[in-house]
């Protein structure tokens, strides 16, 4: 006899299954998402003991046909697809019949549905698979399905799942993405006959976050709504005051369905640099809309994983509309938004490492004080907006040499210095830089000489262009020499010498050397506008605050440093109070 046999019908549904439901929270989202292809708008969902030995799933939606209930759970039964071609145009969760066939296969599963045309409901008992009874019952329109002892008959895969408390916490945490995606349907969480989530199904997403997330991130939400090539971009995400450390709360939903997709997430990192701090997420909630000939969802059991058939177009519409929705927040209490296109397109060229052509301009700068080197900018460069944003505001004094309070209507703002500062140097410096402006150059009266360590040079070598581009002027003088024949003419006159400027960046620079060329880039273009910007504890006239301010405001993005801090703080009067 041969090695190689055929599995038995048993070993295969139970291998099948394990495959589509890995523990009880896979079994309700594909339950849940069978009640909401059914048009349901009311989904209740009832545990005990983590789902493992009850799962209890009552919907309004349209019900099963009596003559259906059989054929419900045999593998590869569906009421949404009928051939191949199908798959380019089907829009609901599920289409290929396998989640209660497999559910069915290791369990105990009760289903009990009605429809508008049936006198009575029908209830079909099945167990391990096999149709234990079907008979007459009485119920509501729709389906309620009752799973008891799942994997009561795979103990493997019973062994392996997690204690009551983790399990609930993967449900909740289903039912919850469920529910983001779904505002329209209400949802109800029991466990062990406490109620624990409640969402009222009016179609409001931020009634729905604030029922998850809480007041705070229901507070601080940012809309996005952006349209392009036939894919829809539509959610919120958080302003700068709710950056978490993780990536838990940043969700992307493909046509209403959660998904984890690589492309999303680089897209939503680089767009969000700088506005969520290092190190730091934005919250997001955001579904993209699009035909199913765009993507394949068909290529993992679970379906969290898909594949776009144009994963650059479908970058650039994320960065494109969370950036838009960035810009579009309001600064200082003024809620006025423009076309950011030209601004934005920009931004995704420098990020992509497509730099725009441009003849190089000469800009004569004088380096007196803040005041010049606030207003050293192209008055028609892309980084201002068309019309600066306009606000009425009462100087009250600034806090600690640091902090400048501004009263505007019944709100109090304090304006970080430094981070506002660093915020208009970063634009300019990185305008020029990407623009190929040769500009903002201070030459020296006397070039100075500077020795350098082995990797401090190494650096330089390696780097001798983005640092010139930057607005240094410096050569090679020797093996570990340099000489500096110019700095960038930014900086405010603050104590330190030009020499001590061009070392503190050198060794901010050199003591984090991971990361390609592009964050390498960008770090020291942000060094360089930290090192040159208003500094805490540096005194400043009330004229100086008003350059501040007033440049802020021309600014598209003034939110937050290039390091993620917010420039401004907003406390209404009843926070004082």
């Amino acid at each position: 006899m041969g090695n190689i046999v055929l599995l038995d019908d048993l070993t295969i549904n139970k291998i099948a299954a394990g495959e589509v439901i890995e523990n009880p929270a896979a079994a309700i989202k594909e339950m849940v998402e069978n009640s909401i292809d059914a048009g349901a708008t009311e989904v209740t969902v009832e545990i005990k003991n983590g789902g493992k030995t009850l799962i209890k799933i009552t919907d309004n939606g349209k019900g099963i046909l009596k003559s259906d209930l059989p054929l419900a759970i045999e593998h590869h039964a569906t009421s949404k697809l009928r051939q191949i071609e199908d798959l380019e145009i089907i829009d609901s969760f599920g289409f290929r019949g396998e989640a209660l066939a497999s559910i069915s296969s290791i369990s105990k599963m009760t289903i009990i549905s009605k429809t508008n045309n049936d006198t009575l409901a029908t209830k079909m008992i099945v167990e391990a698979g096999d149709i234990i009874e079907i008979t007459e019952d009485a119920g509501k329109t729709g389906t309620t399905i009752i799973i008891e002892n799942l994997f009561f008959n795979v103990p493997v895969r019973y062994k392996f799942l997690k204690n009551d408390v983790t399990e609930f916490k993967h449900i909740k945490s289903t039912i919850e993405k469920i529910a983001i995606s779904n505002p329209h349907v209400s949802f109800k969480l029991i466990n062990n006959g406490n109620e624990v989530l409640r969402t009222s199904g009016n179609g409001k997403l931020e009634d729905v976050i604030y029922v998850i997330f809480g007041k705070k991130i229901s507070q601080n939400l940012v809309k996005v709504n952006y349209e392009e090539a036939g894919i829809e971009v539509t959610g919120f995400i958080g302003n700068t005051t709710i950056a978490v450390d993780s990536r838990k709360d940043e969700l992307f939903f493909l046509n209403k369905r959660y998904i984890q997709n690589k492309t999303l997430y680089s897209s939503a990192d680089e767009a969000f640099k700088g506005d969520a701090g290092i190190g730091k997420f934005s919250f997001a909630t955001i579904n993209l809309k699009m035909s199913p000939s765009f993507y394949d969802v068909n290529i993992h059991p679970t379906k969290k994983e898909v594949k776009f058939k144009d994963e650059a177009l479908i970058y650039r519409v994320l960065y494109t509309a969370i950036k838009n929705a960035i810009l579009s927040k309001e600064f200082l209490g003024n809620k006025s938004t423009e076309e950011n296109r030209e601004y934005v397109n920009s931004e995704f060229k420098y990020v992509t490492n497509h730099f725009i052509n441009s003849e190089e301009i000469k800009i004569n700068s004088p380096n007196e004080n803040i005041d010049n080197s606030i207003n050293n900018q192209d008055a028609n460069d892309i980084i201002k907006r068309d019309n600066a944003r306009k606000i009425d505001y009462k100087f009250i004094g600034i806090s600690f040499k640091t902090y400048i309070m501004i009263e505007i209507g019944n709100e109090m703002y304090l304006i970080d210095q430094h981070a506002a500062h660093e915020r208009i140097m970063y634009e300019q410096i990185k305008n020029n830089y990407k623009n190929k402006i040769n500009t903002n150059t201070q030459m020296m009266l006397i070039p100075e000489l500077i020795e350098l360590s082995n990797k401090e040079i190494e650096f330089i070598k390696q780097n001798m262009d983005l640092i010139q581009n930057t607005g240094f002027d410096i050569e090679l003088f020797g093996d570990k020499t340099i000489k500096i024949n110019g700095v960038p003419d930014l900086e405010y006159k603050s104590k330190l010498s030009n020499r001590r400027l061009f070392l503190d960046i050198l060794d901010e620079m050199t003591s984090k050397q991971n990361g390609n060329f592009k964050s390498v880039e960008e770090r020291f273009i942000a060094t360089v506008a930290c090192k040159a910007a208003v500094k805490a504890g540096m005194s400043l006239t009330e004229k100086e605050v008003d350059y501040l301010i007033q440049n802020l405001l021309t600014l598209k993005n003034p939110y937050t440093c290039p390091h993620g801090r917010p420039t401004t703080i907003k406390f209404s009067k009843s926070q004082w109070e």
